[in-house]
């Protein structure tokens, strides 16, 4: 919701989503391709790439969920590649990760309590704020678990 609301002044745009699905563990070149949306030979290429690729543009890059330091560092990303008034937005429920990163800016979201936990699966379970009644116990169940 964030990225649809800011995105139209940025010159750079990347919405990086499952990263902590797609993470492989062994090389990083499986990110540095999703963000510039071609095949990347090697990490040393995709570095490059990417340097070459944000040379000082105000870009919008959006990580979500980060699980992982590596997944954060592998990236290779120098905050100097940048422009001025560039946004990148990390999601993780490790605030751990942001302190190392020595981010600028770490917003905690309040945790849902349960009647906002079943509104929230409703409305992708069953297309609306409440669950069917036959299932209301069930939705109820989920939600706790």
């Amino acid at each position: 919701a964030i990225y649809n609301r800011i995105y139209p002044p940025f010159i750079g745009k990347s919405f990086m989503e499952n990263i902590r699905e797609v993470w492989d563990p062994a090389g990083h070149v499986d990110l540095q391709t999703m963000q510039l949306k071609v095949e990347v030979g090697s990490v040393g290429m995709g570095k490059t790439m990417l340097e070459n690729g944000l040379s000082r543009k105000r870009v919008l890059i959006v990580l979500d969920p980060v699980n992982k330091f590596d997944q954060l560092e592998k990236l290779s990303w120098n905050r100097d590649w940048f422009g001025q008034g560039t946004v990148i937005i990390i999601t993780t429920r490790d605030v751990h990760l942001l302190n190392r990163l020595k981010v600028d800016y770490v917003y905690k979201m309040d945790v849902m309590n349960e009647n906002e936990s079943l509104e929230l699966f409703s409305w992708h379970a069953f297309r609306k704020a409440k669950p069917r009644e036959d299932f209301n116990e069930l939705a109820r169940n989920m939600v706790a678990y």
